[in-house]
């Protein structure tokens, strides 16, 4: 049995929850939806995030694990549409921008994302196999 492929709306609303947390306003959900309709025309929905989505998968885990194999193009669509349209965006600019100065906490910043990056790698492929992703 498949999962129901999410309208735009819920794939926004999906991905922005496991993104960047929280509710995004509905002018973002807004534009994802017209963005996605503008640059894809012919695209009918994602299997692959239909069942991530009926599945609650973290979405930034599945997709790193996909790029390395060299799939997962569509997902990896959908989350830089999603970004493109938040970074601009002052509610959002602490998950784009480092504002510290200090080198020190620079330093710690990029040993914990190194850290979080292998973690996520390593659930990614956990959840891609467990769940038959492709």
């Amino acid at each position: 049995m498949s999962a129901a492929v999410p309208s735009l709306d819920e794939e926004a609303l999906y991905l922005h929850r496991s993104l960047f947390g929280g509710t995004p306003d509905p002018v973002t959900i807004e534009r994802y939806a017209a963005a996605h309709r503008k640059l894809f025309p012919s695209d009918t929905g994602s299997p692959l995030l239909a069942r991530m989505v009926s599945r609650g998968l973290d979405v930034e885990a599945v997709e790193f694990a996909l790029r390395r194999r060299g799939a997962g193009s569509e997902l990896t669509r959908r989350i830089q549409i999603l970004s493109y349209l938040v970074e601009a965006r002052a509610r959002y600019q602490h998950y784009f921008v480092s504002i510290e100065p200090d080198r020190g906490t620079a330093v710690l910043e990029l040993a914990a994302a190194v850290i979080r990056s292998s973690w996520k790698f390593a659930k990614g492929e956990y959840l891609v196999r467990r769940h038959g992703l492709r």
